[in-house]
């Protein structure tokens, strides 16, 4: 039987803790899967048709790297035309809150082929399962959860956008599914970029009080974290 063994991270939050845990988890590596939440789109190409940075030089060779080993890996992304009904609260909302016309889900009725966008590097490739979802968590209404159980995966290492909201509700929603999480922490928002105006402060390495909240939040009530670097080594230890 192939194992895995993956460095985490996690955050004592009890009397005497509230600092860092750290330790070895050696697991069933058939049993791991590499899931990719919402890395198309904007998190693919940024507004000047450049390449988002974390996608191509973080997720990217995490990515690489799962493929390398034989890791399963699934994919989750956004398609709001599944909730672009009259009445629908979430539709309500979004567009109060995203755009300030308030059409935010109605934009997306004007492509009715749309297909989800990837960087090369991180495109799904055939037999890579990739489910479209209208809530933040990839587990809602889709069917990634009995695609897993399919496979009898335990544990998901987890990447992709945003850490304030798809990625967040996707893993805190697995771990009341009985998945183990481990969260690769690099290879979702970089310091300062899901911030907003009064939450932004460069003093901290997060970048800003939302994406440190959200990470600390993640570490001590949904799973473990890790970096890509670790990852990355760990699955070249299989592949030997």
């Amino acid at each position: 039987m192939s194992r895995i063994t993956a460095p985490v991270r996690y955050y004592k939050d009890y009397p005497g803790g509230y600092d860092y845990g750290y330790e070895d988890l050696t697991l069933d590596f058939a049993r791991c899967a590499f899931l990719v939440v919402d890395v198309d789109g904007a998190y693919s190409y940024k507004a000047d048709g450049q390449p988002h940075p974390t996608t191509v030089n973080v997720i990217a060779p995490a990515l690489a790297a799962a493929r390398g080993a034989g890791m399963l890996v699934a994919y989750v992304n956004n398609d709001m035309r599944l909730v672009a009904d009259a009445g629908n609260i979430c539709a309500e909302i979004w567009g109060k809150t995203k755009t300030p016309d308030g059409k935010f889900v109605e934009a997306w009725l004007k492509t009715p082929d749309f297909k989800p966008t990837y960087h090369p590097s991180v495109a799904p490739r055939p037999g890579e399962r990739n489910f479209p979802k209208w809530m933040w968590s990839g587990f809602r209404g889709t069917g990634l959860d009995q695609h897993l159980r399919g496979h009898d995966i335990q544990t998901l290492f987890a990447v992709g956008y945003s850490r304030r909201a798809c990625l967040h509700y996707t893993c805190a929603e697995a771990i009341g599914l009985n998945y183990r999480v481990i969260l690769l922490r690099d290879c979702s928002n970089p310091p300062g970029e899901i911030e907003m105006p009064d939450t932004l402060d460069p003093s901290l390495p997060e970048g800003g009080w939302v994406n440190r909240i959200m990470l600390r939040h993640f570490e001590h009530l949904i799973g473990y974290t890790t970096t890509c670097a670790e990852f990355v080594a760990s699955c070249e230890a299989v592949a030997r």
